[in-house]
């Protein structure tokens, strides 16, 4: 059987990183077997809390950002859809009442306010929380139902709920880590269908899962507690039962569920950040898998869905570790393209103002010049910190000093200009450097080496005393990119201007 796996996001909100890794388990598996993607929107929770619209954009998005486009979807349809549940109730509806007729399910007509007060009740007893089966028996339903038409005037709405069995056990088999048994009667009546019409997930993901083949279930381990539920729908409903694989949660340094406390958890975050597509699919991937290479963890994708496997799925929590996804940003940063980092980094730099952002198709010719010239230089600056980055976020904060108006002392490091400022020889060196650089017929990185390693030697100090004096005086600050390099970019103008600036003030 070819195998058929689905990423089923719900819109209520951005996607959450382990949702989305559980999209890259997916399609990692679909490409290594030659199978299917497919995506499920499931919207049937309309809870106004829960049900946000705009987080559509969102999960569609990420995958776009990530390259796992599904084979199926909402986007471009397919053969089993439509592939949003809202749009399936019809058919929801007509399982439910299968299972009410065959007696799998039934009725219910409680109130809110008596299944509050029952939570209430059990709570204070010490006992676990769960329906109290009260219209599960078809005659005091009936009753029930007939009394309230009479008092009311008027059929009350009602739920159908799952009549789950009452004594033995269900066994759940998990890919991962093998059968797992629950007791029947410790399992609640789980509501199939609500009032309003939409499904729970239980009774939407079996009639789904059936109708669209799906061969693997891939899920956060958070859902074992009530997969039992989910079993008695397939079989109640005579639906083959697909292969569960329950990856393990993901945790913070803690060992607790990752959430908000720890950090950034929705993944448009991480996009916004800068986190590369090749880095996001390397780290995520190893948040619970391993191909068997205990101290490898850079893996290109092609290499991962060539060694990807069910069996390499660990059953313990994984660590989500900040600090390694940026080290793996930043070995992927380095490794890509000139060109493609510069891409990404232009936007930065036009929302803080560094550069303007292009210039209308009908700009007269001289603004679309200078803008040309903003550009030029902008791409020159940022190759100088690719190798500098662990986010594309950060090249604000790297090349600031490139676009900064230095004008001393405003912009300049005090700890750098009391320790580089003060030496003997800064007056002579300032000069010299002026003339020199003024005189260079090409301004390149080797010419600026080249004379400004003869100033040194006609000083006659060390070249540490022309380096660091020279850097603070052509960006305020005493670390960067290489010093030549530095100067190469900022070009002939601005250099002189920040060297006769400090040479006038200090």
């Amino acid at each position: 059987m070819s195998v058929r796996v689905r990423y089923a996001p719900s819109p209520t909100g951005s996607p959450h990183v382990g949702n989305l890794r559980t999209a890259i388990y997916d399609w990692l598996l679909a490409r290594k077997t030659g199978g299917k993607f497919l995506a499920r929107l499931e919207d049937t929770d309309r809870t106004p809390k829960r049900y946000v619209p705009e987080g559509i954009y969102d999960i569609e998005y990420s995958l776009r950002y990530l390259g796992i486009l599904p084979d199926e979807w909402w986007v471009t349809g397919g053969p089993v859809g439509p592939y949003v549940q809202s749009q399936r109730l019809e058919l929801y509806q007509q399982y439910a009442e299968q299972l009410i007729a065959s007696g799998d399910a039934y009725r219910c007509y409680c109130t809110r306010e008596r299944l509050e007060q029952i939570r209430l009740e059990q709570q204070a007893k010490g006992e676990p929380t769960g329906y109290d089966r009260h219209c599960r028996d078809a005659a005091q339903r009936e009753a029930m139902r007939l009394q309230r038409l009479e008092a009311e005037g008027a059929e009350p709405s009602s739920v159908v709920r799952l009549a789950m069995p009452l004594e033995g056990v269900t066994i759940l088999h998990d890919e991962i880590r093998g059968d797992i048994t629950y007791e029947n009667r410790l399992q609640d009546d789980q509501v199939l269908l609500k009032s309003d019409g939409y499904p729970t997930y239980f009774l939407a993901c079996a009639v789904d899962d059936h109708h669209m083949g799906i061969t693997h279930i891939l899920r956060g381990d958070d859902w074992l507690s009530s997969a039992p539920k989910l079993v008695q729908v397939f079989k109640a409903l005579g639906f083959a039962m697909p292969k569960f694989v329950h990856p393990p949660l993901i945790v913070g340094a803690d060992k607790k569920k990752l959430s908000k406390r720890h950090g950034a958890t929705q993944f448009t975050w991480f996009v916004e950040q800068g986190y590369l597509p090749e880095a996001l699919i390397n780290f995520l991937v190893l948040l619970g898998w391993s191909a068997g290479d205990e101290n490898r963890e850079l893996f290109t994708i092609p290499e991962l869905i060539e060694r990807f496997s069910i069996e390499g799925l660990s059953e313990h929590p994984a660590v989500f570790d900040y600090e390694k996804l940026n080290w793996m940003n930043g070995h992927y940063i380095r490794a890509s393209e000139p060109g493609r980092i510069i891409g990404m980094c232009l936007p930065y730099l036009v929302k803080a103002g560094m550069i303007p952002p292009p210039p209308p198709h009908d700009a007269a010719d001289a603004e679309k010049e200078r803008y040309q010239e903003e550009l030029e230089y902008a791409r020159r600056i940022i190759l100088l910190q690719q190798e500098r980055m662990k986010t594309i976020a950060e090249v604000t904060d790297l090349v600031g000093f490139f676009f900064q108006e230095l004008n001393y002392p405003d912009g300049y490091d005090e700890k750098a200009v009391a320790k580089w400022f003060g030496v003997p020889h800064l007056k002579a060196l300032l000069a010299k450097e002026i003339a020199a650089y003024e005189a260079l017929p090409e301004w390149t990185v080797g010419n600026l080496e080249a004379a400004t390693r003869a100033i040194g030697e006609e000083l006659g100090v060390k070249f540490g005393e022309v380096i660091h004096p020279t850097r603070v005086a052509t960006t305020g600050r005493t670390v960067g990119p290489g010093l030549f390099e530095t100067l190469w970019a900022l070009g002939r103008e601005r250099v002189l201007n920040r060297l006769r600036t400090v040479q006038e003030k200090v």
